[in-house]
């Protein structure tokens, strides 16, 4: 079983529990990794990462392809998060 702590900025501030070892789930483990990846890496660069809606649903998308093995790599990558902050122009 796979238990997933949502930390204070999780919703409802509670942990998640989760078991399986399904696509899906291996899609959403990989797109939580993402997402606090991405975020880290746009804090220590001084700038902000909005993860809405779209960039979420794209990005699961995206994941649960690869999660199934049918991932094709394009030029352009599918979900990108808007950033803003020092520097960065928002969009």
């Amino acid at each position: 079983m796979a238990r997933i702590d949502e930390g204070a900025a999780g919703a409802g501030n509670r942990p998640l529990d989760l078991s399986g070892d399904s696509p899906e789930l291996i899609a959403f483990g990989l797109l939580r990794y993402l997402a606090q990846l991405e975020q880290q890496e746009s804090r220590q660069a001084g700038m902000t990462k909005t993860f809405d809606r779209k960039w979420m649903l794209d990005a699961y998308a995206e994941c649960l392809e690869a999660a199934k093995g049918q991932r094709k790599l394009s030029v352009e990558p599918a979900a990108v998060p808007r950033m803003s902050g020092r520097g960065v122009k928002a969009k």
